[in-house]
């Protein structure tokens, strides 16, 4: 989770009520203050409806509208972030800045603040908050990344182990080698791929919270999309069926919870049929 800035913006007024920034800007607070109100005032005379999350380039805004209390929040990540998390996070943060500038919100809106330490328990606030939210952001990140990691290696060693002989293994051994090593540099976190004469699959190190998810994810059913492709040149249609109904449908059965949480199953039993 990437997140660069957090902005309160007097929404009738349009300038900086509160911002705090995780990375360089070289962007006037001001400036984009007033950018981000004409934004929302625009959405509202031409669609009749607020803005909620809109991309630029690398960067993605999320918005959050408080029309009682005359506030516009954003927070300013990677395009890659999720818009119901961060929709979420507005919403806490909206109730706590309301909660603890209620008194002073009328003089914001006037002539926002000179006083240096107004937002000094709201700083912490903030920054304790996001930290929270990034290390379980990454914790998560990291088991689905090891999940999705353990469910594909059990079908390639299923693979690699019922339906390859051992002739079969030493014919192909090389090919599959170099299969495997060529897609698995796309990700450096993943590293010292070895197949054994058996047909198990390990690795020396994996570092999830280096990966990237989509990339990492592609790479691996890239990686059983050619398995199967050379498994079925090696045996007649009616012995690999055979060996399907043997081996991987009960693998499916076991592993359909960790295959469905994470949109496996679909690509998957495509591919074996």
């Amino acid at each position: 989770m990437t997140v660069h800035s957090f902005y309160v913006v007097g929404l009738r007024e349009g300038f900086p009520l509160y911002s705090r920034k995780w990375s360089q800007s070289d962007v006037d607070s001001a400036l984009l203050s007033g950018f981000l109100a004409s934004m929302e005032h625009m959405a509202q005379q031409v669609a009749a409806q607020h803005v909620n999350v809109v991309n630029m380039k690398d960067r993605r805004f999320f918005f959050q509208i408080d029309e009682q209390n005359g506030l516009l929040l954003v927070f300013i990540t990677d395009v890659s972030e999720s818009p119901a998390r961060f929709r979420k996070y507005l919403g806490i943060l909206n109730k706590k800045f309301v909660k603890m500038f209620k008194k002073q919100l009328d003089e914001l809106h006037e002539n926002g603040t000179t006083d240096t330490n107004l937002f000094n328990s709201f700083d912490e606030f903030i920054d304790d908050l996001v930290l929270t939210w990034w290390m379980g952001e990454t914790t998560i990140s990291a088991a689905k990344v090891m999940d999705v990691f353990e469910v594909f290696t059990l079908f390639f060693n299923t693979i690699l182990q019922r339906f390859l002989t051992d002739v079969t293994r030493r014919t192909y051994g090389k090919e599959i080698q170099r299969l495997f090593e060529t897609k698995m540099k796309k990700i450096p976190a993943l590293t010292g791929i070895t197949i054994d004469k058996t047909g198990v699959v390990t690795y020396e190190s994996i570092d999830p919270q280096q990966v990237k998810y989509t990339q990492f994810r592609n790479v691996l059913f890239d990686i059983f999309h050619e398995l199967m492709v050379l498994t079925r040149k090696t045996m007649p249609k009616q012995t690999y069926r055979s060996l399907v109904f043997e081996h991987i449908s009960p693998l499916i059965r076991t592993e359909q919870d960790r295959m469905k949480t994470y949109s496996l199953t679909e690509k998957i039993v495509m591919e074996i049929l």
